[in-house]
Formats: structure tokens, C-alpha cells, sequence
């Protein structure tokens, strides 16, 4: 994020921090509501990911929000260069939630999980602003990728929201009357790849034009829904759990539960949720 501010401000991007947006005018141009006072914008692109649903009702359906938890080790460069992992580059698995992991300038291993907390109608939970709790599990993995960091001291864990979509894919369309508002999130906790994607449709929509980016089948919104509450969350739940218990099998060399198998393809396959 800091190397994109950096780059931004030398594009001669204006940046305003701590200035939340508390509503949006549309028209021509648009007003972005604030505490303080009204910005005006002939354009406006909303990446907001997790939050989208919330700020705006006709979203509620189209994510599911889902934890993504992380910890970090303590310095430990020696170990790192026992073990070989000095690149830098950061490493994920195939997994439905995925592990991720890499590690930093000064010695440490940051490794994270997704799919963990599920928010019941798309809340943004107070959780998501504290530690972690699944810190056991994430050590528990730690432990697993890397044996040699199963004793290092853990120094904090962390969480945050994701926005899972109904495909798993990011969606992008257009959402004013005026044709002047673009948005463009779900990117399923995996958008350090697809977010370049995004960037180059969101800029080409923005200014109107007509090339492969603006004809993406990915910009005419949500590509499905999920089903209303409480069916979501306690079905999330439901196959989140067999997912894990699949997994754990798996990665003890047993066969996993045929009903896990099933249930843990509708994660697999979420593409055929609801389309209404």
C-alpha cells in the first residue's frame, strides 16, 4: 500500500486519508458525502471490497464475508536460511481457503488461512479489528509447512474481512443512473493477482472505452447470488466444516467422508448458486 501511495502521489494523484465516505449523491456530477463537507467527482470507481455490501443494499447477496486470518513470527533469519526461504515471494496453496505465506526483510514468517469467521448477513464483525482467534490453527499450520518454526514465538495474529463471490471471481459493472459510478469487488481472497486485472477494467470503463478489458464477461455485475439469510450462513458453516475435515483427512493419508466430498463441492462449484 505504501508503494502505491508513493507512485500515486508522483502521478500527481490527491490522496485524503481519514475522510469517510457517509453517503453518495448521484448525478452530474456525483457527491461523495463526508463528515465535513461534500466532494464532487465527474467519475467515481467504489473498491471497497468486504464493505461494499453493507454500504450498499443491493450487494448483500452477491459476497459472503469471510475471515482471512494471519500471524507473524518473531525474527528468526538464521532458521529462514537453514530452511531456504529467503525470496521474499509470496506462496499459496490450491486449497478452497487457501494458505498463504512469506517472509519479511527483517527474519520472519507471515502465514495466513482464509475461510475461518463467516459474518451473518454480510456484517463487518467487531472481530475483525482484533487478534485473531484462530491462533491455534494457524500454528497448527506454522508447525506443519515448517517444522523448524513450531517452537519460534508467535508475536501477533491478526484478521480481516474478504469478500467471497458466488464464483469465486471478481464482478465489475456500472451502478448510476447518470452512468458515471463503477464498482468493481469480490475478489474471493485471492486478488493480489486479479486486482491488475481489475485496475486495467475498472480505468478502461471509467474512460469509456471499447477494447477487450470493457468487453470482459466480468464487468455486468454480480455473476450470481447467494441464498438469503439464515440459509448462507448456516450453509457456509456447514460446508466450511466439511471442507476442513476433508482437508485434514487428506493430509493424514486417509480418505475423506463421502458426504465431506459432496458437501465441500458446492464451495468447489459455487458458480451454480442462485441466479436470482
Amino acid at each position: 500500500m505504501r508503494g502505491l501511495r508513493r507512485v500515486a502521489l508522483q502521478l500527481g494523484v490527491r490522496i485524503h486519508e481519514n475522510t469517510a465516505m457517509t453517503g453518495l449523491e448521484e448525478g452530474k456530477p456525483v457527491g461523495i458525502q463526508t463528515p465535513n463537507g461534500t466532494v464532487r467527482a465527474d467519475r467515481v470507481v467504489l473498491a471497497m471490497n468486504a464493505w461494499m455490501a453493507r454500504a450498499f443494499p443491493q450487494f448483500e447477496r452477491s459476497v459472503a464475508i469471510i475471515s482471512s486470518d494471519m500471524l507473524i513470527t518473531e525474527p528468526r533469519p538464521d532458521l529462514l536460511n537453514e530452511i531456504g526461504l529467503t525470496s521474499g515471494v509470496s506462496v499459496l496453496d490450491s486449497r478452497i481457503f487457501v494458505h498463504y505465506y512469506h517472509n519479511t526483510p527483517d527474519g520472519r514468517i507471515m502465514l495466513g488461512k482464509g475461510g475461518n469467521t463467516f459474518a451473518y448477513g454480510g456484517r463487518m464483525l467487531p472481530v475483525f479489528d482484533q487478534p485473531s482467534p484462530y491462533a491455534g490453527l494457524l500454528q497448527n499450520s506454522l508447525a506443519d509447512f515448517f517444522p523448524a518454526f513450531a517452537d519460534v514465538k508467535v508475536e501477533a495474529t491478526w484478521n480481516g474481512p474478504s469478500d467471497r463471490s458466488v464464483t469465486g471471481l471478481p464482478f465489475f459493472g456500472q451502478m448510476s443512473a447518470s452512468g458515471n459510478v463503477f464498482y468493481g469487488f469480490g475478489y474471493s481472497g485471492s486478488g493480489v493477482g486479479p486486482c491488475h486485472m481489475g485496475g486495467q477494467i475498472l480505468a478502461s470503463m471509467v474512460q469509456g472505452l471499447d477494447n477487450p478489458w470493457t468487453r470482459s464477461p466480468l464487468i455486468n455485475g454480480p455473476l450470481g447470488f447467494f441464498p438469503p439469510e439464515p440459509i448462507r450462513y448456516l450453509g457456509s458453516l456447514m460446508v466450511r466444516n466439511a471442507i476442513r475435515r476433508k482437508e485434514r483427512a487428506e493430509d493424514h493419508g486417509r480418505r475423506p467422508r463421502h458426504l465431506d466430498v459432496r458437501l465441500a463441492k458446492f464451495a468447489a462449484a459455487a458458480g451454480k448458486a442462485d441466479k436470482g
